[in-house]
C-alpha cells in the first residue's frame, strides 16, 4: 500500500508531511527564531500554537498525527516532546506554564481528548505505548495558591507526574493529579482520580482516590478472540 511505502521511505515521508501541513495550515511560523519547533515528518491538522516566551522547544516525532489540538507555552526554556511512530493525538490541549516546565511523551501514544498541564518548572513524563481515552486530565500543579493561615506560607507547590510504559487510561473523565506515579502496564478505570504513588505494575486501579482492584494482568489494544 502507498501508506506503507511512505512510512518506510523517510525522504518521501518528509515530502508528504510537508505538503499535508501546507494544506492544513498552522501558525508555527509566528514563533520561528525565538523558539524551536521540530515537526519534520509530522502531520498537523487544526493544531494551534500559542507561545509567550523564548528558548522553548517543541519536538514531535516522525509519523505522529495531531488533530484539533492546542499547544500553549507561557514561560521560557520549556520543553514539549511527543514521540512518533503510531502516535495519534486528538482534541487535546498541552499547557506549559512557568519557566523550565516540561511534558515528555514516548512513542506510539494515543489520546482521544484531554488537557495535560505542567507548571512551576515541574515535569510530566508519560512512557511509550500508552493509550488514553477521552476527557483525560493530567496536571502537576493547582495553578492557584493555598495558604496556611498560621504560617502565612503556601502549601500546594507543584509536583512532577510520572506515568510508565504501556499504561491504559480506559475511559472518560480520568484525572491524574500532582505527585502521582503510575507504574508500567497498569489499567486505570473510568472516572478514576489518581492522587499519589501507585505501587504495583500490571495492575488494575479504580475509584476516588485510585485503589488496587486486581493484580497480575495486562492489556492489548486489540480485542482478542
Amino acid at each position: 500500500m502507498l501508506k506503507d511505502i511512505i512510512k518506510k521511505n523517510r525522504r518521501l515521508l518528509y515530502i508528504v508531511a510537508f505538503a499535508y501541513n501546507v494544506l492544513h495550515r498552522n501558525n508555527t511560523w509566528k514563533y520561528i527564531g525565538s523558539n524551536k519547533i521540530y515537526k519534520k515528518g509530522v502531520f498537523l491538522n487544526k493544531v494551534k500554537f500559542n507561545i509567550r516566551g523564548s528558548n522553548n522547544k517543541i519536538i514531535i516525532g516522525n509519523k505522529a498525527r495531531l488533530h484539533n489540538c492546542e499547544i500553549v507555552i507561557l514561560g521560557n526554556n520549556c520543553i514539549l516532546e511527543i514521540g512518533g511512530g503510531a502516535t495519534i493525538v486528538s482534541n487535546t490541549q498541552f499547557w506549559l506554564q512557568d519557566d523550565t516546565s516540561s511534558i515528555i511523551i514516548g512513542e506510539d501514544f494515543t489520546i482521544e481528548s484531554g488537557h495535560i498541564a505542567s507548571t512551576e518548572g515541574q515535569n510530566i513524563t508519560i512512557g511509550s505505548d500508552c493509550m488514553f481515552s477521552n476527557d483525560i486530565e493530567i496536571r502537576n500543579g493547582d495553578s492557584h495558591s493555598i495558604i496556611d493561615k498560621d504560617t502565612n506560607k503556601r502549601v500546594n507547590y507543584a509536583q512532577s507526574v510520572i506515568i510508565g510504559n504501556h499504561v491504559w487510561l480506559t475511559a472518560a473523565h480520568t484525572r491524574v493529579l500532582k505527585g502521582s506515579q503510575i507504574p508500567h502496564s497498569c489499567i486505570i478505570a473510568n472516572s478514576c482520580v489518581v492522587s499519589g504513588k501507585l505501587e504495583n505494575s500490571n495492575a488494575l486501579y479504580g475509584g476516588i482516590p485510585a485503589k488496587l482492584l486486581k493484580e497480575n494482568i495486562d492489556w492489548n489494544r486489540y480485542k482478542l478472540p
